[in-house]
């Protein structure tokens, strides 16, 4: 039940208004960290992106809560003190599992 409620949660926040960073497109490489972090509305979207990308690179296809914890503390740890890196720096500095 926990993990359907989660979903519908995260469904409801990727459907909901203004959900691209600046403009009609993002080249989600080039996002830099400082834009990450300050524009929370769209934080929970580009969370999902990233754990379906990162996903998608590693082949699992399994959806965690615990995982998207980890990952959202992470990636604002990372980008806090990273500003003028990508997030895609930062995604590639996860510790493996």
């Amino acid at each position: 039940m926990k993990k359907v409620l989660s979903f519908f949660v995260l469904s409801f926040c990727l459907m909901s208004g203004g959900l691209v960073f600046a403009g009609d497109e993002q080249d989600v490489a080039k996002l830099p960290c400082k834009e990450f972090i300050s524009n929370t509305n769209e934080m929970p979207m580009m969370l999902a992106w990233i754990d379906g990308y990162m996903s998608a690179k590693s082949d699992n296809t399994v959806m965690s809560s615990a995982w998207m914890e980890k990952l959202g503390k992470h990636m604002g740890e990372f980008c806090s003190k990273n500003p003028n890196k990508t997030i895609m720096e930062a995604m590639e500095a996860l510790p493996a599992e």
